[in-house]
């Protein structure tokens, strides 16, 4: 290996824990061992069941663990690419919105986000079962609270800031995944702001990041592998 070399976190489901996704590390050794992408640097946090967001009593921190604790770290201890152009953010389910909540919340740390079985979530105007537990857990249902962790409320304040960055979206969802209005909705609102958003819907899937992985991993590598590569340029 030469030379400083990007990387990304990986942010796993509601449920999963930092051993859940890895798995996906084998897909991108193959890849590169294959020649088909640049070395890369995944990096898998345990966000519990936070939603990626602080707790309301400063008692579970994942959101600062990872961007004021995890980052600066990573950075300091590994050859990275200490920029944004050589960092991004994936994620599946619960991680898939953390990831495009961070690349939005902090258009300034991150070139790019990958999101897996579903799109961000307008916390204000869900009815979800699992959200609304997670609210109620971490934020106390608080509507105030809610807005300051909407990530719809990021992109209004931020689209200007992300589109002349110029950070690009992936969404992955399966044709058969109950969260996939989550993933339609988000990339229209992101589309709307003019930022660049793709989004693959997999045949005869549901909420499966294995699943999706076997049909889409390889895709979403190449994509992150050339957002790395003009951010070297950059």
């Amino acid at each position: 290996m030469t030379g400083a070399i990007p990387w990304f976190s990986w942010l796993h489901g509601g449920g999963g824990n930092e051993c859940s996704s890895l798995f996906t590390a084998d897909s991108w050794h193959d890849l590169y061992r294959t020649e088909r992408v640049s070395e890369v640097i995944l990096v898998y946090p345990n966000g519990f069941h936070s939603g990626y967001m602080d707790h309301h009593d400063g008692k579970i921190m994942i959101e600062s663990m990872i961007i004021k604790e995890l980052i600066p770290r990573v950075d300091e201890r590994y050859r990275t690419v200490a920029l944004r152009g050589g960092r991004a953010v994936h994620g599946f389910s619960m991680g898939a919105s953390g990831s495009l909540k961070f690349a939005i919340k902090y258009p300034d740390l991150f070139c790019a986000a990958v999101a897996y079985g579903g799109g961000a979530v307008d916390l204000e105007y869900s009815t979800s079962s699992f959200i609304l537990n997670i609210l109620e857990r971490n934020l106390k249902s608080d509507p105030d609270l809610i807005r300051q962790n909407n990530t719809y409320h990021f992109l209004e304040e931020n689209h200007a800031r992300v589109r002349q960055n110029a950070i690009p979206f992936l969404l992955i969802c399966g044709e058969d995944d109950s969260w996939k209005n989550s993933a339609v909705t988000f990339q229209a609102a992101l589309q709307e702001k003019n930022i660049a958003c793709q989004l693959t819907l997999v045949p005869k899937t549901g909420h499966s990041l294995r699943g999706l992985s076997k049909s889409a991993v390889s895709a979403a590598a190449i994509f992150q592998d050339q957002v790395f590569q003009r951010g070297r340029k950059e």
